[in-house]
């Protein structure tokens, strides 16, 4: 007995599943009576049936598309398209006579593809295809689906910065959307920026020119314009900037007691003596100098002449230097190697040891000025002694 009852508990079950409907032929009855259907006479077909159309809706199980279906179809994206031998629909309706009838779980099992039109209608979150046959107008559900659900994500980088300087907002790892809207709300609640981004471009830099609190907000669209509701809201930070001093990344203008520049012109002279009687003298020079080491080294090259005040048996003579100067602060102290020819008739030239003692007077954009005592002693070359060969200079030195 409890076999036989199972049986038939599973037999009702079978015969409770409905059987899908075969259809072989379409045009018997239809819901607009006219063989070759153009696009224009499904909006016909929406207002001029529009009872029909709802009753038929109600019958299917779907009234509450109706309106949906009637307002959008106004304006839907119509299709060109085939009901192939095999092809499944959920419901079609027709009419037999007056009254509106249903098929659900409708499979067309025609012998050849049927001319039709497709769109699609929307409705809180879910798609629905229909297929509309050129023969007969019955208006057919394919399928539904559901239309995944925009989410917002919403990056604001840095979150805390400074009036002027530029903040990145990325909508890039928002899902299933095909735009974005943020807006950038100040303390008061008021927008001060509205950015629309795309699926393609969905990042950009704005700056914000007052300080305060500002609230950025995105929405995330979807298709059928279905926004996101999840929350998508930061906080952005924005004070006062911070002055930066002006740094130079070239040489020129950063030495406070140096040279100013990688290589500077200079002229230099003054008065002197010339040992032998300490006579007087007049010298002048010209050269280079080049900066080894900013406000610390610095290498200098010239080459003149000096005047003795005095005449025969002293002349004119040329001199030149070759120099380390070596600064602490405005102070330096220089050293090298120099030459001088003969200042007097009986003397010789030859090479000398330079030693110098200065300060910087003023700087003035790249320029120096600066005073300096020189010692000159002979050295290396014989028959040059020290009580008759030396020379002692006081010179100002422009640097430009």
């Amino acid at each position: 007995m409890k076999k036989l009852f199972l049986f038939g508990l599973i037999f009702c079950f079978i015969l409770s599943i409905p059987a899908a409907e075969k259809v072989t032929r379409l045009g018997q009855h239809p819901f607009y009576k006219d063989k070759d259907i153009q696009p224009e006479d499904l909006k016909v077909i929406a207002i001029e049936k529009a009872g029909d159309v709802k009753m038929g809706f109600e019958e299917a199980g779907n009234g509450e598309l109706v309106f949906a279906f009637l307002e959008q179809i106004q304006q839907a994206d119509v299709q060109m398209t085939e009901l192939n031998p095999g092809d499944t629909l959920e419901w079609m309706f027709f009419k037999e006579g007056r009254k509106v009838k249903v098929k659900k779980e409708v499979i067309y099992d025609g012998k050849k593809p049927v001319p039709a039109y497709t769109f699609i209608i929307f409705r809180e979150g879910k798609t629905y295809e229909f297929i509309v046959p050129k023969i007969c107008g019955n208006i057919s559900l394919k399928n539904t689906k559901e239309v995944p659900a925009p989410v917002c994500v919403l990056n604001v980088t840095p979150i805390e910065t400074e009036v002027g300087k530029p903040v990145k907002i990325d909508m890039c790892d928002s899902q299933n959307t095909v735009k974005s809207v943020v807006e950038v709300k100040d303390a008061t609640g008021a927008v001060v920026k509205t950015i629309e981004l795309t699926a393609e471009d969905c990042a950009t830099e704005i700056v914000i020119d007052q300080v305060g609190e500002y609230t950025v907000a995105g929405v995330g669209e979807g298709h059928y314009a279905v926004k996101s509701t999840n929350p998508c809201e930061l906080t952005l930070k924005v004070t006062e900037a911070v002055p930066v001093p002006i740094v130079s990344t070239t040489r020129a203008g950063m030495g406070k007691y140096g040279t100013q520049k990688p290589l500077s012109f200079l002229v230099e002279g003054g008065p002197g003596l010339l040992k032998g009687t300490y006579t007087g003298m007049f010298w002048a020079r010209v050269g280079l100098q080049y900066n080894i080491v900013l406000d610390t080294l610095d290498f200098v090259l010239s080459v003149g002449g000096g005047i003795p005040v005095k005449g025969a048996p002293w002349k004119s003579f040329l001199m030149g230097n070759a120099l380390l100067n070596l600064h602490a602060g405005p102070a330096y102290l220089g050293a090298g190697l120099g030459f001088s020819t003969a200042e007097r008739e009986t003397r010789k030239g030859g090479i000398d040891l330079v030693g110098e003692i200065g300060i910087n007077l003023f700087k003035a954009n790249t320029s120096i000025g600066s005073v300096f005592g020189e010692l000159r002693a002979p050295v290396i070359t014989a028959d040059r002694s020290f009580e008759h060969h030396h020379k002692l200079l006081l010179g100002f030195r422009y640097i430009f």
